[in-house]
């Protein structure tokens, strides 16, 4: 969905806006051309925080090299420029303590108190069903405090 041509401000209103910053500023103005400068950003300021059209919009073709150029960006890197492969080590307490979990889950769910327990992340989530109502149980490791 392409924007409209951008609006931009009148004379009288970057002047309405002007003798308003004027009779509200604390200090003397010397450079009257910077005031005119914030005039004009607090007008498209007000456009982008109405998601109106502005002169530096990218047009669709832009957006889509953007895209296309941002896709992919993170990656890990050696000190030579390389790229690494991160594998990521399995957590072994979490896995116990999350497979306790789902073996007490499960000791309720052959009481009647829950159903459909299943471990959906081995070493974080549990989801079960209590009367009909879906749950998920989320184990969080702390970091060392500080000091």
């Amino acid at each position: 969905m392409a924007k409209a041509k951008p609006i931009y401000p009148t004379e009288q209103w970057i002047e309405a806006w002007i003798d308003k910053y004027l009779d509200n500023a604390t200090e003397r103005v010397t450079d009257f051309n910077e005031v005119r400068e914030k005039a004009m950003d607090a007008w498209w300021d007000n456009e982008i925080e109405h998601d109106r059209a502005t002169p530096f919009d990218l047009t669709e073709e832009e957006e889509k090299e953007s895209k296309k150029a941002r896709k992919g960006m993170a990656r890990a890197v050696n000190a030579y420029g390389k790229e690494v492969k991160r594998e990521r080590k399995p957590n072994e307490v979490k896995r116990w303590a999350m497979s306790v979990v789902k073996t007490l889950f499960e000791g309720l769910a052959l009481n009647g108190k829950c159903e459909a327990v299943t471990l959906t992340n081995a070493e974080r989530t549990l989801d079960f069903v209590v009367d009909g109502k879906h749950y998920t149980l989320t184990l969080t490791e702390h970091r060392q405090p500080k000091g």
